[in-house]
């Protein structure tokens, strides 16, 4: 599965542009602020259906236009090819697929897996465990496929539970919900465990090869306390939970640490070793969506010799090519890249202008 072609429209500092990229390496470069991070945020539009800026989609429409749009046309193994596209105007953001109206995120994220290594993917070590759930959920929802229908449900009944418990209803009214909170909790608790053994089998290999030696441990916590199971513990903290006006354990809660030598990785390796640890998971997951469902993700690796030395974005950098699938490269010059993903397709990115070298 690969992006065969992009198209752009009043796309931040893109008026109009186009490219056909290769299935394998690609590589853009360009002076910061030209417009390469641009074009990986256009791509992850049309793979997660939002931008991974913290700004949002409005600010990605071009100044002096009234909306965005993205398009891409994808191939997939058993030959067929899809077109995703991704609009926005001052009415909200639109979805499709193959011209559907009713096209959902989710339906994007399942046409076109994508995974992204940007200059802060170190958060996922060094900030709150919102970082490390969506780093491993995106795995599990891709190959634990009870996953997805119950964590939905779980965050359904959630809600409900939450909205009772901020009005201070009484409390059967609030424990009406712990059934459905239980049942839906034990398949999300059940697949992220058996995602992580997965991951767990196949990490060291990887971190070997980039890190030496020293043992990676990922140390998973369900996000409730005590041994009696979730509904023990959401029975346990009822009160806790009146109080604080919502339901403060289980699975939404969750958070995957990750340690180096028996030392949290946060403080065991440097700004550079920790964007080699983490982009090692994420290649990591990359793989094991192949072995699993024969799937090679799509990878978006912004500045990638930011904070590395030329070591390890040389291994880095043979990693990349030897997981195979097609992957998109920027560098502020043609110098910084590794020779291991120099045989793919060069873009210049320029004043909003791309051009293949």
């Amino acid at each position: 599965m690969h992006l065969t072609r992009l198209r752009l429209h009043d796309f931040r500092c893109f008026e109009a542009a186009e490219i056909q990229p290769e299935p394998t390496i690609n590589v853009i470069t360009g002076d910061n602020a030209s417009g390469k991070t641009t074009l990986l945020e256009a791509i992850y539009f049309l793979g997660r259906g939002q931008s991974f800026r913290q700004s949002g989609p409005r600010p990605a429409i071009r100044a002096g236009a009234d909306a965005f749009t993205v398009t891409g046309e994808i191939a997939v193994p058993d030959g067929r090819a899809h077109r995703l596209g991704v609009s926005r105007d001052k009415r909200g953001i639109r979805y499709r697929k193959d011209g559907e109206a009713d096209t959902s995120r989710i339906d994007l994220i399942n046409t076109l897996p994508l995974q992204m290594v940007d200059p802060n993917v170190h958060r996922l070590l060094e900030q709150g465990p919102r970082y490390r759930r969506h780093f491993l959920d995106w795995g599990v929802f891709h190959v634990e496929h009870a996953f997805f229908p119950a964590w939905r449900r779980f965050r359904r009944a959630l809600k409900q539970r939450n909205r009772a418990l901020k009005a201070r209803l009484p409390k059967p009214d609030i424990i009406v919900w712990d059934a459905e909170l239980v049942r839906a909790a034990e398949i999300v608790d059940a697949s992220r465990r058996a995602y992580i053994d997965h991951l767990y089998e196949n990490l060291p290999s990887r971190t070997a090869r980039l890190l030496g030696n020293e043992p990676v441990i990922l140390d998973y916590d369900c996000g409730w306390r005590g041994d009696h199971g979730y509904g023990a513990a959401l029975a346990a903290g009822l009160d806790q939970d009146l109080r604080a006006g919502f339901t403060q354990q289980g699975p939404h809660r969750a958070d995957l640490r990750v340690s180096i030598a028996s030392a949290s990785a946060r403080d065991w390796v440097s700004r550079g070793q920790q964007k080699i640890l983490t982009t090692a998971m994420l290649l990591t997951q990359a793989q094991l969506l192949y072995v699993r469902r024969h799937v090679r993700p799509v990878l978006l690796i912004d500045d990638m010799a930011a904070e590395l030395g030329r070591r390890y974005r040389e291994v880095l950098a043979e990693e990349i090519a030897a997981l195979g699938g097609q992957c998109f490269l920027t560098f502020l010059e043609p110098g910084l890249v590794p020779e291991a993903v120099r045989g793919g397709a060069m873009f210049h990115v320029e004043h909003g202008v791309v051009t293949r070298g």
